[in-house]
This record gives structure tokens, sequence and C-alpha cells, in this order.
């Protein structure tokens, strides 16, 4: 009973090392992601044009696929072309967050080894930095919309929602996948090769509703509400094409929040038990 004790108040004392850390430094993660991501622009010749085109022609080729070569037919009412972008758009926040949440730490050792600094806020700037990029995916996506008849109406504000939820849920699976990496180096290919797999096991391009011509079907889409990123990105959808309010699936919300509590609770006990051993790990 006195070790259920005391691994609840170390829980609970890395939350708020974390919390506090993080929130102290807020500035400190705004300049860090803002010089990455001018760092990146400076390195290209047309700087910010790259990070509207790269997700633009990424796209434009799974409608050319899908849409276009593969026929692909209205998901409900909703043209394939506009149902694939706002989709995107959620994963192009989701899938670089949680790539590049893996080397959070393991990219700064040369700032780790050479002064004081708070590591916990690292993952933190990887999702600020990958945020302008969501926001430039986003103004494709509504630029898409109105050329397609979609008006903007009072249920799009639920998008603040839903990339609220996005932020917290990469923000916590990066906090776990920094401290593993700096740990086991193979954890960031392992993780790029899973991140493949999950888009396809994500309603991103595809609408992952088995019907009953499938074996099984009730079990597979009950499975499938299970990826967090299935709240997310149907819940993009849900506000722009089908005017649900934020409290339209109140049980998946609930699971999803309490998955990201506890993915943030491990990631925050992970973080506080190596904060002094990351030295020694590079």
């Amino acid at each position: 009973m006195m070790k259920k004790d005391e691994g609840v108040t170390i829980m609970f004392k890395s939350i708020q090392y974390v919390l506090k850390e993080n929130f102290t430094n807020l500035y400190r993660i705004f300049c860090i992601a803002k010089y990455e991501l001018l760092a990146d622009m400076r390195d290209s010749k047309f700087g910010l044009f790259w990070n509207f085109a790269s997700p633009a022609i990424q796209v434009l080729t799974y409608w050319l696929i899908f849409g276009i070569a593969w026929h692909k037919k209205p998901i409900g009412k909703v043209e394939y072309l506009p149902w694939l972008v706002i989709g995107y758009a959620a994963w192009w926040f989701i899938q670089p967050c949680i790539q590049n949440g893996c080397s959070a730490v393991f990219s700064k050792t040369s700032v780790i080894t050479k002064m004081k600094f708070p590591v916990s806020v690292l993952p933190a700037t990887i999702c600020a930095k990958e945020f302008f990029n969501h926001l430039c995916m986003l103004a494709i996506a509504i630029v898409t919309l109105l050329i397609c008849g979609y008006y903007p109406n009072f249920y799009w504000l639920g998008m603040i929602y839903y990339a609220i939820c996005a932020f917290a849920f990469v923000e916590a699976v990066s906090l776990i996948l920094s401290v593993l990496t700096m740990l086991w180096r193979d954890v960031r290919k392992l993780i790029t090769s899973l991140m493949r797999m999950l888009m396809y096991f994500s309603p991103v391009i595809w609408d992952c509703h088995f019907d009953a011509k499938v074996p099984f079907h009730n079990l597979l889409n009950s499975l499938m509400k299970l990826n967090p990123v299935y709240y997310i990105v149907n819940g993009y959808r849900d506000s722009v094409f089908y005017d649900k309010s934020i409290l339209a699936h109140p049980a998946q919300g609930l699971y999803f929040w309490c998955v990201v509590l506890v993915l943030f609770g491990i990631g925050c006990m992970l973080m506080y038990k190596f904060k002094r051993k990351f030295i020694d790990l590079i």
C-alpha cells in the first residue's frame, strides 16, 4: 500500500514538474519554435512557399490516385476532395509532431550538455513549430472548401477544439517518445515505419467504416474507434461537413481525454525520472 501511495505521489510530482517547466518557459518555447521554423525557411530558396506547397502536393497526389484513378465515390453527401483535404489537415499536424518528437531531446544534446536547460519543454517546441504548418494546411483546406461550395458557419469553430485535442495528444506522445529515443535510438525508425501504417488505420484518406459484407465488421469498427487519431480527424470533418458540435460524441470524447491524460502522465514520469541522466545517455 505504501508503494502505491509513493507511485501516485511521484506521478503527481512529475506532472507538476513538467507543467511548471512548460508554462514558465512559454516564451522560450515560442522563440525556439520560431527560430527553427525560420531556419528551415532559410535553408530553401522559396522559404514560406514550401509550407503551403508540400501539403498541397501531398493532397493532390492522394486525390489523383484515390479520387480520380480509382474513381472514389463521395463519402455520404461529401465529395472526396474536400473530405480528403480536411482529414489530411489534421494528419499533417499529427504525423510530423510524433515523428520529430522522437528526436526532440536527442537533437538538442549540444545545448543540454553546455548549459542548464529545461529539457521537458523540447517536445512542446516541436509541436509549436508544426502547429504553424498546420495553420498553413488549414488555409489550403479552407480555400478548397470555398471553391467546392462550403462556407463557414458556427460549427466550424469546433475545429479550434479539435486542434487543441491534437496538440494535447501529440504533446503527450512526444514526451514519451523523446525519452525512449534517448534510451533506444531505434525508436525513431520504428515510429517512422508505424506512422505509415497508422495513416491507413485512421480515416485520413479513406472512410474506415466496414460494412456488413466484411466479417466481424462491428468488432473492426469498434477497434478502429480506439485510435485517438480517429476522434481528431472525424471531429474536424464533423465540424465542417455535418454541423455537429464538439459534444456530439461524448463517449468518444471521454475516452480520448482519458487516453491523453494517461499518456501525458507516463511521459511526465519518464521525463522526471531521466531529467538528470540525459547527458549520460548521449
